[in-house]
């Protein structure tokens, strides 16, 4: 009998079935070791179960049948069920669970995977399982400690990430606003220009700029008219799309106030709602940390993972504790000021992801910041008097809050617009004030503006790096007022002394790196 398996090919096969089996005895070992005997479910079940799911595969592969895997599943069940209520009556007792029928289960389609090829996902599900089996003591133990506030908290999350961000419209506001204003007649790439019969009722200028948007794209780029007529409209086109802009297209312009337009063409759903999910992300990842180590952790180790989670929530617990504690105003600096030197390496984590460019040009500025803050830290750990017992309880009642997330979406969405509006009519050299003003608020909403005015072209990669050091140099200042005013007065000094460190060492790197 022909079969589609040549010599080679056999040995191959051969080495499959042996993983599938090795993978089953894996598993049926874990089940032996486990403290629960089960007659229909042993080792040597199990390594047959993930060989009638390898026998099955390689029938449906023979007979060009993938039936065939089911009529094997049909069987294991079958072999599963019965063995399972007999096992249940025999013993008279009530129903134990179906961990080991539910492995059994999987085991079989682990057999099929190997030989359909997929080894390093038929391993990686054999992991799961022997974890997953293994750690029954440790997933109780972790349900139990898991609050409902922590479950509904990871629900929402979850919610806004993989329900509310895919259907969000992945294009800034202004495109839903405009008109036909014409078509285009010819395109010169080599010069980049644009000849446009002008529509009806739309009137063009000379020396004006237009918008140029599409039904299907959005924004396009932008027409600088330098010929206006009745029959033609010709200009320079300004942008990176014009290649695809050919003869016949319609092309749409802004409708209302050119005031209007600029704040619309700042703000993209997707965009804004995605930094919204990286930043609660970030934070939620810290919230973790916090909750595997313990809110019990050290005062450094606090420090240092609080950052990730909240920086200013870090400060904030750490200077109410000042108040009561002054003796530990020294240990309590060294966790404000890692917390907010964890904050310089978070940015540019975060910045990494959605400008990969911006990212590697403020990243010399940003590590020195950070590095010089983890020495200052280092100093007063050295010159401190700590206590192994000693510990510090922190608040973070919720790992992720809808409301904030929001706030912060509504915040970011403002200083888009901010940015947007003081370039175009204010010009580049008021971008640091704004950077500052909005660093006092959030470091990470000016960070990301300034990215998407990069990206947009609107800045140079070293202005907006400069700017977004700048704010984040805002932001770390704006602790220091909160210290100030909450906290005590020992523990102000300390960290005003190690701030205006961290500022002159980031302040004179940017003059020296950056080329404005």
């Amino acid at each position: 009998m022909d079969y589609p398996f040549d010599h080679q090919t056999l040995l191959t096969l051969f080495l499959r079935l042996g993983l599938a089996g090795l993978l089953g005895l894996l598993i049926g070992l874990e089940r032996e070791m486990g403290g629960q005997p089960n007659p229909h479910g042993g080792m040597r079940d199990f390594v047959l179960f993930a060989l009638v799911g390898a026998v099955s595969a390689m029938a449906a592969v023979m007979y060009d049948n993938s039936w065939l895997i089911l009529a094997g599943l049909a069987g294991v069940l079958a072999f599963i069920v019965s063995g399972y209520w007999i096992t249940v009556l025999r013993h008279d007792e009530e129903d134990s669970g179906i961990t080991t029928e539910l492995a059994a289960v999987l085991t079989f389609f682990m057999g099929v995977l190997v030989v359909k090829g997929a080894l390093a996902l038929a391993i990686a599900l054999a992991i799961i399982v022997l974890v997953t089996l293994s750690q029954k003591v440790a997933l109780r133990g972790f349900s139990q400690n898991v609050q409902r506030y922590e479950l509904d908290a990871a629900l929402k999350f979850l919610i806004i990430t993989f329900i509310i961000l895919p259907v969000l419209p992945n294009r800034t506001l202004d495109a839903y606003f405009t008109l036909p204003i014409g078509s285009v007649v010819a395109v010169d790439k080599g010069e980049n220009r644009l000849i446009l019969e002008p529509q009806k009722g739309y009137g063009f200028e000379t020396g004006v700029r237009v918008e140029l948007y599409s039904a299907e794209e959005g924004r396009i780029g932008t027409l600088v008219v330098d010929e206006a007529a009745t029959q033609t409209v010709s200009g320079h086109f300004q942008g990176e799309n014009l290649e695809q802009i050919q003869p016949g297209d319609e092309l749409r312009g802004p409708l209302g106030a050119e005031f209007i337009s600029i704040l619309l063409s700042a703000l993209n759903p997707y965009k804004i709602w995605l930094i919204v999910v990286l930043v609660s992300f970030v934070s939620f990842v810290g919230y973790v940390l916090i909750k595997l180590m313990g809110t019990g952790a050290g005062i450094g180790l606090t420090g240092l993972i609080g950052g990730l989670a909240s920086s200013t929530v870090t400060t904030l617990s750490f200077a109410k504790r000042s108040r009561e504690m002054p003796q530990w105003n020294r240990n309590f600096a060294v966790a404000v000021i890692l917390a907010s030197s964890v904050m310089f390496p978070r940015l540019l984590l975060q910045i990494g992801i959605v400008n990969q460019a911006l990212m590697k040009n403020m990243a010399i500025p940003v590590l020195v910041m950070g590095i010089t803050g983890l020495t200052m830290a280092g100093f007063f750990y050295l010159r401190g008097k700590w206590k192994e017992s000693e510990r510090t309880e922190m608040s973070f009642s919720n790992p992720f809050s809808l409301q904030s997330a929001i706030s912060f979406g509504l915040v970011f969405s403002v200083i888009l617009m901010v940015t947007r509006l003081a370039i175009s009519y204010l010009g580049e050299s008021w971008l640091p004030l704004i950077a500052v003003v909005s660093g006092l608020t959030d470091a990470d909403a000016i960070a990301f503006s300034l990215s998407d005015a990069q990206q947009a072209g609107m800045i140079s990669l070293d202005w907006a790096s400069f700017n977004l050091v700048l704010g984040a140099l805002s932001n770390t200042f704006m602790k220091l007022f909160l210290v100030f005013t909450l906290g005590h007065r020992g523990l102000f000094k300390h960290l005003l002394a190690a701030f205006i460190i961290i500022s002159c060492a980031g302040i004179l790197t940017m003059f020296l790196y950056y080329d404005f």
